[in-house]
């Protein structure tokens, strides 16, 4: 197995990673935590953890220079702090289901990215997984059932906004990471985000506000599970690999998330679910496989006068 298989598959496992993300977030939320307290303690959680393990293992990789830390900052702010927010925000205007579908337009945007930004070669089957991808996380978020989608313009381009910065991330850090560590950016830029989020999660209040002592279990669990690990898999992998499969690949996220609901958070799975979550698969399958797309000649009969 190459390189950049192992990349792709390390890509994928970050997303199955991510997938935990509703299930820590719901524990939270039940424990009275806010949406953002809960983004918040993911950031802190995620870069106190890297940061202690570094400082133990390998306290070279925590040395960064200016230019490094100024590039850390604004992935930090633009991909974990600005996300956070803006998604958070979509999310109380539109709704979860609403906010969910114009996230996962982030596909489009990585193709786009990967094609105009970093001059990757497109394809007819490239383009079709893309555009298979988009139509399975809108059936997998809505279980077929559009009734659910809310209209509200700020609502619907805060959605796109996190959209957009979420895509930003693999192509910000890309450039960065051949240049630095990219465990240190990955630690700096989770700082940033962290430190972006203070004054909306107020962590002290939120702390205080705390009843269940099992909550200083679960946010540093959040932490590891969902942030830690799936981005120490996803930023060194991105050596090599063209942006503009990114999104198709790491949508398995949705696929572990519907599975994750049904299993242990007992939501009811729909049978537009389950084609939600098998187009994605699809998808996957054929950007990252020989699999041809069928070639449809048109056949011109030329009649004689």
């Amino acid at each position: 197995m190459d390189q950049i298989t192992k990349n792709y598959i390390k890509i994928a496992l970050a997303g199955v990673f991510w997938g935990t993300i509703g299930l820590f977030g719901k524990t939270l939320e039940g424990y009275g935590m806010s949406s953002e307290m809960i983004a918040f303690s993911r950031q802190f959680a995620g870069f106190s953890i890297l940061f202690i393990i570094f400082l133990i293992k390998d306290p070279s990789v925590l040395r960064i220079d200016r230019k490094g830390l100024k590039s850390a900052m604004i992935i930090g702010v633009v991909s974990q702090g600005i996300f956070n927010l803006a998604y958070f925000g979509s999310i109380k205007l539109v709704g979860t289901f609403t906010a969910v579908v114009l996230l996962y337009f982030s596909p489009v945007i990585m193709f786009l990215l990967g094609t105009f930004m970093y001059r990757e070669k497109s394809s007819r089957k490239k383009v079709f997984s893309v555009l298979l991808c988009l139509t399975g996380c809108v059936y997998g978020v809505t279980g077929g059932d559009f009734s659910t989608l809310q209209s509200n313009t700020v609502g619907i381009l805060l959605g796109l906004t996190a959209a957009l910065t979420y895509s930003l991330m693999p192509a910000l850090s890309k450039k960065t990471t051949t240049i630095y560590n990219p465990f240190t950016i990955i630690i700096y830029s989770f700082m940033f985000g962290a430190i972006m989020l203070i004054p909306f999660a107020k962590p002290v209040a939120s702390i205080m506000a705390v009843q269940d002592k099992a909550v200083f279990l679960i946010m540093p669990l959040f932490g590891f599970i969902s942030s830690s690990i799936p981005y120490c898999l996803y930023i060194p992998s991105l050596h090599n690999v063209q942006v503009s499969k990114l999104g198709v690949i790491a949508s398995i996220e949705l696929v572990v998330s519907i599975a994750i609901a049904v299993l242990f958070l007992k939501e009811p799975l729909s049978a537009g679910k389950v084609a939600g979550a098998s187009i994605i698969m699809a998808s996957i399958l054929i950007m990252n496989t020989n699999i041809e797309l069928p070639r449809f000649r048109r056949k011109y009969r030329f009649v004689k006068k």
